[in-house]
């Protein structure tokens, strides 16, 4: 997984202390993302801090070959923002490989309902042969 990181009205130690927390979170992105080759999937975090309301606010967006996910979270700690964006995205990967599972277990399904109505044809097909052969 490819991340590019961007930053807004950020000290260099805040750009630091995010650089040094984010890869400890991104692990578990990436456990569930095995499956994909590690140049199809692009993370993009935005963090930006507004000065007025002394709060940060991290803008994750991970694109892959299939779907767009994105989440966004303010807070008043740069920890507390990127545990909640990610715990977003988190979410929405789970959901999405569930929707997957469900369309191959429903495309399986109908899969064998259609195989006894192909049996049985073939069956009376047989059968009426031999009737005629007699």
């Amino acid at each position: 997984m490819q991340v590019n990181n961007t930053y807004k009205n950020l000290s260099p130690q805040e750009q630091e202390i995010f650089d040094n927390y984010l890869p400890d979170k991104l692990k578990q992105i990436e456990g569930l993302l095995m499956h994909f080759a590690d140049d199809a999937v692009l993370l993009d975090c935005t963090i930006e801090k507004f000065d007025k309301h002394d709060a940060y606010e991290i803008e994750m967006v991970l694109k892959m070959p299939m779907k767009t996910m994105k989440a966004k979270e303010t807070s008043h700690t740069i920890i507390k923002a990127t545990d909640l964006s990610k715990d977003r995205i988190v979410a929405q990967i789970k959901k999405f490989q569930s929707t997957l599972r469900n369309d191959q277990l429903q495309a399986r399904r109908h899969a064998s309902i259609r195989r006894p109505a192909i049996h049985e044809a073939t069956v009376e097909e047989a059968s009426v042969k031999e009737f005629l052969k007699a």
